[in-house]
């Protein structure tokens, strides 16, 4: 019982600490972003848009944000995110003041490494009900595109984000190790950025499977063996690869940081 309370004062008290600090307002953002470049493309082409008869325009308006998303954009807001959230400690040697508190190192390390995931989490939620609001919007606003005559059917849209989102742990993992092992904020975003455009230029590859920021890209285009088996799971093959990255990170960036000595 005393593990668990550690682990949940730990993790209130990141949550809490986080509402000051910009990865706050970044996590609203970025999960605005492109559905507003959709409310505008809509609107503007909305001639362009108008689906055959009989057709869910629903279907194609929620795939082809996440389809925008999850490439670049969303790996890019994981490194930036997990490094603001870590750097709040770096400032001001909070991680030498945290580790001096009478709590286990790990329900420090794992606390904020859950708010890190919340973090993300409430970021997916948050892109699916902005592109809800934008397709009623741009719906409103133009009755021929059709998006007030259908009802969303979002099981396949929300099938895609769960994968996007279990494809990002792999990241995570590695990301949240570096930014916690390095003071300056600029080594693991570059880290970071380097890699994502590594795995936007190899993901096509067979290789690629091993390597998580491709993960994001091979969730949307399932490998042979998962077509096989049908392109919708909900744990492709790339997901249960991302889960094991997480794990393996977590544990190795734990004992990585208990000795060190923090000064």
């Amino acid at each position: 019982m005393a593990a668990i309370t550690y682990y949940l004062s730990s993790t209130k008290n990141e949550f809490i600490k986080l509402k000051k600090t910009f990865a706050f307002w970044l996590t609203i953002i970025s999960a605005l972003f492109i559905p507003v470049i959709y409310l505008l493309y809509y609107l503007l082409k909305y001639k362009d848009l108008i689906p055959a008869e009989g057709v869910n325009p629903w279907d194609g308006f929620f795939v082809d944000q996440i389809n925008a998303a999850a490439p670049l954009l969303v790996p890019l807001f994981i490194v930036l995110l997990t490094s603001l959230i870590v750097q709040i400690e770096h400032k001001s040697s909070g991680i030498k003041h945290l580790f001096a508190l009478p709590i286990p190192k790990w329900s420090v390390y794992f606390g904020k490494l859950t708010v890190v995931i919340g973090t993300i989490s409430i970021a997916y939620v948050l892109f699916f009900i902005f592109m809800l609001v934008v397709g009623y919007i741009a719906g409103s606003i133009h009755k021929e595109l059709n998006l007030l005559s259908f009802n969303p059917e979002p099981i396949e849209s929300i099938k895609l984000l769960f994968r996007s989102f279990i494809a990002t742990l792999g990241i995570v993992g590695l990301q949240f190790w570096l930014s916690f092992r390095m003071r300056n904020f600029i080594i693991p975003l570059g880290i970071g950025m380097v890699l994502i455009i590594t795995g936007l230029i190899v993901y096509r590859a067979e290789e690629s499977l091993y390597f998580p920021y491709s993960y994001n890209m091979l969730s949307l285009f399932p490998i042979a063996v998962d077509n096989d088996m049908g392109n919708m799971l909900w744990f492709p093959t790339v997901s249960l690869y991302s889960i094991g990255y997480f794990v393996l990170f977590s544990i190795i960036g734990y004992f990585d940081i208990k000795r060190l000595n923090i000064k």
